[in-house]
């Protein structure tokens, strides 16, 4: 039975926008579709009606989907890695690696009528430099967040027992590990979320099947569960295990998510800081459950009690403005999807979709 995945391949993140696209699909896959074009000319429509097209057919669907409009696509996968529609537009500028030879450009703006968008030039500039300002400030609001998550790091840092943290790490990495076997393969890097117009959107329950065994740890900033994935990670790298990492998605540097498909091993921090992963996969057990505040001295924690709830609430606060901002960027997009729509020739472009539907059914 065909399965379909969600995952997001760029985020809005306290370092701005963030993009994970070069690992949307591997470098043998056997055609990548480019699409090009502005606001409003069809791309994701496009990718959504051929991700639907070939899934009723009984192929593996992949949605890549859009942080700034959660509504939308960013990109599709189809089958084992063989095919790949994105969006190769601002922010994430997606050229052809292999042109021609893998690597194909479709240019939507090709169907539009130019001169009903000259026509409404000033608007279109206008808004344009409005989306512009209100992901400037989303990303300031972001950075805000960084500064308190930071400084809630700073108080488990100094009540951490570095010892006992690190025997803790080196169990819990050598039991979900074990089993594997050494290959040549690269790791994949994904987001299983996104902060969105929406607020915060995660799909993960697609990515994780109920006979998954997971290991679930928890802690708060500081406490060394940031450690833990990244001795894991490391450790896939030099072994090249093939791995799923999803990274959290406010910020990169931490991982949230490692699927281990070789042994269905989960590796999850359920800490819900920004997202409630544990309530999103409440049917699945814990194999291994490890809470790193267990760890830390408890009497610092205490002493620190009022400045630890000042930074959590500054953070949630920051997360909250900059939904806000992501919110008004996306209505500003709507209106300028407006002067776009009209202007197309969508019919035109349906038959283009059915004949390129065609070619990649002979391919897969």
């Amino acid at each position: 039975m065909a399965k379909i995945r969600n995952l997001y391949p760029g985020g809005n993140t306290c370092y701005g926008f963030y993009s994970f696209y070069d690992y949307l699909v591997s470098p043998e896959v056997e055609r990548k579709i480019i699409l090009k074009g502005g606001p409003g000319v069809g791309k994701s429509s496009f990718m959504k009606k051929t991700a639907e097209e070939f899934f009723s057919r009984g192929y593996d669907i992949e949605y890549h989907w859009c942080s700034s409009d959660n509504e939308s696509l960013d990109g599709i996968v189809i089958g084992k890695q063989q095919v790949c529609i994105l969006d190769g537009t601002a922010p994430h500028v997606v050229e052809p690696h292999y042109p021609g030879a893998v690597d194909e450009i479709i240019n939507l703006g090709n169907y539009w009528q130019q001169n009903s968008l000259r026509q409404n030039r000033p608007a279109i500039i206008e808004l344009t430099a409005k989306i512009s300002r209100c992901f400037e400030r989303a990303y300031m609001r972001l950075r805000e967040s960084r500064i308190a998550f930071t400084e809630w790091e700073s108080y488990y840092q100094e009540a951490r027992d570095d010892k006992a943290v690190n025997r803790n790490i080196v169990a819990l990495a050598g039991d979900f590990l074990s089993g594997l076997a050494g290959g040549r393969q690269k790791s994949r890097h994904m987001f299983p979320g996104a902060i969105t117009p929406g607020g915060l959107v995660s799909k993960i329950d697609s990515l994780i099947e109920v006979n998954y065994s997971l290991f679930a740890v928890q802690g708060s900033p500081g406490s060394e569960v940031k450690k833990l994935f990244s001795y894991v990670e490391q450790t896939l790298k030099l072994t090249e295990v093939e791995a799923e990492i999803y990274h959290n998605p406010f910020d990169p540097d931490y991982i949230d998510i490692i699927i281990l498909p070789q042994t269905k091993s989960v590796l999850i921090d359920i800490s819900g800081h920004l997202f409630d992963y544990a309530a999103l996969l409440s049917g699945i057990k814990h194999l291994r459950f490890l809470d790193f505040d267990q760890l830390a001295n408890k009497s610092v924690i205490e002493t620190n009690e009022k400045n630890i709830a000042s930074a959590r609430e500054r953070f949630a606060s920051g997360i909250e403005g900059a939904v806000n901002f992501i919110r008004q960027a996306k209505a500003y997009h709507d209106q300028l999807e407006s002067y776009y729509i009209p202007a197309m020739n969508f019919d035109a472009i349906e038959t283009m979709r059915q004949d390129l539907s065609k070619q990649l059914l002979q391919i897969l």
